[in-house]
């Protein structure tokens, strides 16, 4: 793909014109992949998404030889049963409309890309990170736990850089093992309510009926149970007092992210544009508007933000294989017919849900990643008369998706913990988080039922 950036980009303007990371192929090719998403939010034309459902092919065909080995045997798992499907029961043409619906997420990440980079700048989050920083120990857990719920609702995975400062550099094992893991409560719960997840942008997908405004503030309150679970199991002694500091410590990023998700929320309420869609619309301009305060960020936000990019692949494959293989089979006749007595009606609708999260936390234990179970089992549900009320569904697939996440030793955030807080990755996921997950399960299934029944 090397030729094409020379065809494009002759030597005399390669540089300084662009920074040198926006000529790689992977970056070049994924930004019109992304443009071409957005576009398509406001263009009715079929042949624009096959050429962008093309590109984001190539991309992720490209890519695939440096992903991760745990990606490459997913991706080859899923590939195998979308060939089998095609050969039996399924229509080929389900495989290229499961890829366009993956466009969404080819604009979606690396808008997540742009406002991390964007996000880690801003004097208000240094402020906040330098607060948390300065809590005795005796708060610490709680404010890195807080602390990583709030900025990984916006950053992701790259709450755990700024998270991770906290804990000084003679810390023992035993204290950074603790940090990591406190850390990994705090950001995989986040994505029952933030709208800045691919998690959250699959169920949206697959649900587009449940509206932003109802799912963020219920999740919010699912947020609040779930740190209380952690505070009751992990804070020793637990204080009041500790929260509250932890609280304060937040209150200089709370503005910046209060105008953030309030932004999406209206614009996805009162315009045609779906939660996806407002995101990709609403973020980057929301992040043009720091560059006018900051111009010269500029180029050292573009220059990360094009390094993310090229890191993608993984991330896409997984989204694309499970999207188009949850397609394949919801659309198949001959699968619904044998699963539709077993999920139409056949079972109440707390036993669904626990299914909805047990189908995502179990498999996840032994390195299968929600993205797959999660979608699949949600494609074939929705393709059904399940009789589970959306909004229900709707937060037992981000709490499966945000419990498995937390602990998979293959997950991409428990990699990402154990590196920042130097600690290994196995020790993350199967640690005192194992038993954590297993409780919010038993807790939200009664919660989301009762909610169930009250809204049906």
């Amino acid at each position: 793909m090397s030729f094409i950036v020379h065809l494009l980009f002759p030597s005399p303007w390669r540089y300084p014109i662009l920074p040198q990371s926006f000529l790689d192929w992977r970056v070049l090719l994924l930004t019109a992949v992304w443009a071409g998403s957005v576009a398509g939010l406001f263009l009715s034309l079929p042949m624009l998404n096959h050429i962008v459902a093309g590109g984001l092919l190539l991309f992720v065909l490209g890519t695939l030889p440096q992903a991760r080995l745990e990606t490459k045997v997913l991706v080859g798992i899923g590939t195998v049963a979308t060939l089998i499907l095609i050969a039996t029961v399924a229509a080929p043409e389900a495989v290229w409309r499961g890829l366009e619906r993956t466009l969404i997420f080819a604009g979606l990440l690396p808008t997540l890309k742009l406002t991390r980079e964007v996000a880690r700048l801003m004097p208000s989050v240094r402020d906040s990170q330098n607060r948390l920083a300065a809590l005795p120990d005796s708060a610490a857990d709680v404010g890195i736990t807080i602390g990583a719920m709030v900025f990984g609702s916006v950053l992701n995975t790259g709450s755990f850089a700024l998270v991770s400062a906290v804990v000084s550099a003679d810390a023992s094992d035993d204290r950074r093992r603790a940090a990591a893991c406190a850390s990994m409560r705090g950001m995989s719960i986040a994505v029952l309510w933030s709208p800045f997840f691919v998690g959250f942008a699959v169920a949206g997908t697959y649900l587009p009926m449940v509206e932003l405004w109802e799912i963020v503030p219920f999740g919010f309150v699912c947020v609040g149970i779930c740190v209380a679970i952690g505070l009751a199991m992990f804070a020793r002694p637990f204080s009041l007092a500790a929260v509250g500091a932890a609280l304060a410590c937040l209150r200089p990023i709370a503005p910046r992210l209060g105008i953030a998700a309030g932004t999406v929320i209206l614009v996805g309420t009162f315009t045609p544009l779906s939660t996806l869609g407002a995101i990709l619309v609403v973020m980057p301009l929301l992040c043009v508007l720091q560059f006018f305060r900051r111009p010269d960020a500029f180029w050292p936000v573009l220059e990360k933000t094009a390094e993310g990019m090229k890191d993608l692949g993984d991330d896409l494959a997984l989204v694309a294989i499970a999207i188009v293989i949850g397609t394949v089979a919801g659309e198949a006749d001959a699968i619904i017919v044998h699963v539709a007595p077993l999920l139409e009606g056949g079972l109440p609708a707390p036993v669904l849900l626990a299914m909805m999260i047990g189908i995502q936390l179990i498999p996840a234990i032994i390195g299968i990643h929600p993205i797959i179970t999660g979608t699949v089992f949600l494609a074939a549900l929705t393709s059904l008369d399940h009789g589970v009320l959306p909004l229900a569904l709707y937060e037992a697939m981000l709490a499966g998706w945000g419990l498995g996440a937390m602990v998979s030793i293959a997950s991409l955030s428990v990699v990402t913990a154990g590196s920042m807080f130097d600690v290994r990755p196995t020790r993350v996921a199967l640690g005192p988080n194992l038993a954590y997950v297993f409780v919010v399960w038993a807790v939200l299934v009664p919660i989301l039922s009762i909610l169930h029944y009250a809204l049906i």
